[in-house]
């Protein structure tokens, strides 16, 4: 699930693959913004069919979270 997530964060910010590292969080990057980040979530819900709990969002700030909440929601 991690690779789907770097790819989705990688498309969303228009930004290299390669560039998506675990470590990366918003603000890292130019289109990492806080728009940037709405979008990522966004995207991220959207094609795993997942809602990330409303308390959690402002926590989402980075790669490595992103990944855990995503693993913990779908279970994985």
């Amino acid at each position: 699930m991690e690779q789907r997530v770097k790819a989705i964060i990688a498309r969303v910010l228009n930004v290299e693959i390669g560039a998506i590292t675990d470590d990366l969080s918003s603000g890292d990057i130019p289109q990492w913004d806080s728009v940037g980040n709405l979008a990522i979530i966004s995207t991220i819900e959207q094609e795993l069919d997942i809602e990330f709990p409303l308390e959690d969002l402002f926590d989402l700030t980075s790669v490595r979270s992103l990944v855990d909440e995503v693993n913990q929601l779908m279970n994985v």
